[in-house]
């Protein structure tokens, strides 16, 4: 047995580097499928409450929806935190309220003050998660 979630998320990024349309900042909208296989808890009468798993989940996913996401050693990045810095928004504005806790793992950083992400490599939000 199964219990499904799936989320919509919206962000921006850019292959840098890459000979291509990918090279240039752009957004997506991408659609997330958690499954978790088990057997049936007695108790829920289900593998997982789904509500569940979007909660856990979403604690660290809200740090990439409607965010930038960066590769460390793009030229983008000083001169993003530069405005941001100017505009004054860099540490964090009043409006920015779907934030999740900032993170470091080996595979990305999250600046939540920022809607940034900055990754090591370049990579999608699809591919953040690595099994």
């Amino acid at each position: 047995m199964r219990s499904i979630t799936t989320f919509d998320l919206q962000y921006a990024h850019r292959f840098y580097g890459f000979q291509g349309e990918a090279q240039y900042l752009h957004g997506h909208t991408g659609v997330l499928t958690i499954e978790v296989e088990d057997t049936v808890n007695e108790g829920v009468n289900m593998v997982y409450p789904c509500n569940e798993i979007q909660k856990v989940a979403w604690d660290v996913l809200k740090n990439f929806d409607h965010a930038l996401v960066l590769r460390e050693d793009d030229p983008l990045l000083p001169a993003i935190l530069d405005v941001y810095e100017k505009q004054g928004i860099k540490n964090g504005h009043p409006q920015n309220k779907m934030k999740g806790e900032a993170f470091k793992t080996p595979l990305a950083t999250a600046y939540p003050d920022c809607r940034l992400v900055v990754t090591k490599e370049t990579m999608t939000v699809e591919g953040m998660i690595k099994s």
